[in-house]
């Protein structure tokens, strides 16, 4: 089986990161009060998720101050409707990211932009990491070119898969729940997915120069 890198490169290790660092969820106990309709439970949901829940906005329509609005309204239909989830707290994790992806799609729906302007990577997506270094965070500057280049190449599918694992940092079940697929075809979308990237990327990066090799020997 051919592989496409013999290393991990810039943005598989940027992607690393992200799916890397899970959404720390709240106790059982909050999610009673969600079920019970108590915005203090909302609140405490709200610092839970909200940092991953607007990066995927972001990443949907593109434009920040929507995606805030967009994470408004859907905690406003979490604190109104949160009484009719079934399950703890990984529950209502996958029922906020679903009422997300809905809020995102009306919205682009009701302003109709063109389909390839929808779903651009943004370079700001970036998890933020206080042990980053300056030379850290140019490299991550890079690699959100690099990616805006390479999520062009992909299906609405793909896009929206990737950005509910990676961004998200959702699991495939979780991800297939949101998206109303089974687990077996997210799987299939994200497979498909990295190998597009992985091609993408393997054009653009630079290959490694002869002075830089004879150095390390």
């Amino acid at each position: 089986m051919t592989r496409v890198h013999t290393e991990p490169g810039p943005l598989a290790s940027s992607w690393a990161r992200m799916i890397g660092k899970r959404v720390t969820l709240f106790p059982d106990e909050v999610a009673e009060g969600v079920r019970q309709g108590d915005p203090d439970a909302v609140g405490a949901v709200y610092v839970a998720l909200a940092d991953r829940l607007l990066g995927y906005l972001v990443a949907r329509v593109h434009d920040r101050a929507t995606a805030e609005d967009l994470l408004e309204v859907t905690f406003i239909e979490l604190l109104q409707n949160g009484r009719t989830i079934n399950g703890g707290p990984a529950a209502i994790k996958v029922w906020l990211f679903r009422s997300a992806y809905f809020n995102a799609m009306d919205h682009l729906r009701r302003v109709k932009r063109r389909a390839e302007d929808l779903y651009e990577y943004p370079a700001d997506l970036e998890v933020h990491d206080d042990d980053r270094g300056p030379e850290d965070w140019a490299m991550a500057s890079e690699t959100g070119r690099q990616m805006r280049s390479a999520m062009e190449s992909l299906s609405d599918d793909q896009r929206h898969v990737l950005l509910l694992r990676y961004v998200g940092g959702l699991s495939a079940p979780e991800a297939a729940t949101v998206l109303g697929k089974s687990d077996g075809a997210v799987r299939s979308l994200q497979h498909r997915g990295e190998k597009s990237l992985a091609r993408m990327l393997d054009h653009i990066r630079p290959a490694p120069s002869r002075s830089s090799g004879a150095s390390s020997a």
